[in-house]
């Protein structure tokens, strides 16, 4: 079982009063979509930040973060094409087109430099945004991230929504509760490590909270997340061109099964001056079952102080740059 109980100080939430938001529009070759912007009357303590999340996850989707982030920078969700309240993206547009895209919001904004955090499915677009364009990424955070999905996983994600859509009826896209909660159980069990349920915090929340979700993706979801999980499978999700150029951290959970540490350390020896390390306790879905201690380490890489001697993280490790 879990057993970090060592005293800390995470970010603090701060009220929904104390932050102010604003929808922004935006078209990227005939395709709408929208970002989100979270800013506070607070000085910022490093540039704003881009945050690009997983392919079941809107700019609604991270309200823990938010919260917590908040206070210390402007925050920028966004509805890429392909999620949220986008237009539907092609399934033949690759990461390199979501790249352009998340950097067109930058533009809009008229942000000169941003951070961007990259996570799971946002890893990919993240990463092709610092590589082709580095003048504007002040620093890159990837959580979960592999040069190359697992195809059997990917194969298994896209098939369990591929049957979601398939299964609807005709009339509404109703499902009935057998059906539904089937779907839901199957479609959680790709991103949660079922094995190391024990030694996972909030394991079994996290998997009631993800059922729950993926019990009410309608129809019309399911074939979204099918098109993102075809993605994955039709390249390598991230090109082996090395950065050299950008302040990185790498890091998921220690017990992350669907881009394993290994894969996540072979991300991090890819960036020049990177560093890589492990949340204690956790797996992919590290962002909910840790989530005080994900915004910490955010927070902390994103305003230059040390991550030695963290309780909940392994030792960093660090990819120096060649010579």
């Amino acid at each position: 079982m879990p057993t970090d109980s060592a005293v800390w100080s995470p970010p603090e939430w701060s009220a929904p009063e104390q932050t102010r938001e604003e929808l922004v529009r935006l078209e990227w070759r005939g395709l709408r979509y929208t970002c989100r912007v979270i800013t506070s009357d607070r000085p910022a303590a490093t540039e704003p930040l881009l945050l690009l999340g997983g392919a079941l996850q809107d700019m609604y989707a991270w309200p823990r973060l938010e919260r917590r982030l908040g206070a210390h920078m402007p925050l920028v969700f966004v509805d890429l094409p392909g999620i949220g309240t986008a237009d539907d993206l092609p399934a033949e547009h690759g990461f390199d087109a979501l790249a352009e895209a998340a950097l067109l919001v930058t533009d809009r904004l008229g942000f000169e430099r941003v951070n961007v955090l990259g996570a799971s499915y946002g890893a990919p677009i993240a990463y092709r945004a610092a590589l082709s364009r580095p003048e504007r990424v002040a620093r890159l955070v990837l959580a979960g991230a592999t040069h190359r999905m697992n195809p059997r996983l990917v194969s298994d994600c896209e098939q369990v929504w591929r049957t979601r859509a398939a299964l609807a009826d005709g009339v509404d896209g109703a499902l009935s509760d057998s059906g539904s909660q089937e779907v839901a159980s199957r479609a959680a069990a790709t991103l949660l490590n079922t094995g190391r349920q024990d030694r996972v915090f909030q394991a079994l929340a996290v998997a009631r909270m993800l059922h729950r979700q993926f019990a009410r993706i309608t129809p019309a979801e399911a074939r979204r997340h099918a098109v993102c999980h075809q993605r994955l499978l039709g390249t390598d999700p991230l090109p082996f061109d090395r950065i050299d150029a950008v302040r990185a951290l790498v890091f998921t959970g220690e017990h992350d099964d669907v881009s394993t540490p290994d894969e996540n350390r072979a991300v991090a020896a890819a960036i020049a001056g990177s560093t890589f390390l492990l949340v204690r306790d956790a797996d992919h879905m590290v962002h909910l079952e840790r989530e005080a201690e994900y915004a910490d380490l955010v927070l902390r890489f994103l305003t230059d102080q040390p991550l030695d001697g963290l309780h909940y993280t392994t030792a960093p490790e660090h990819f120096w740059r060649r010579g």
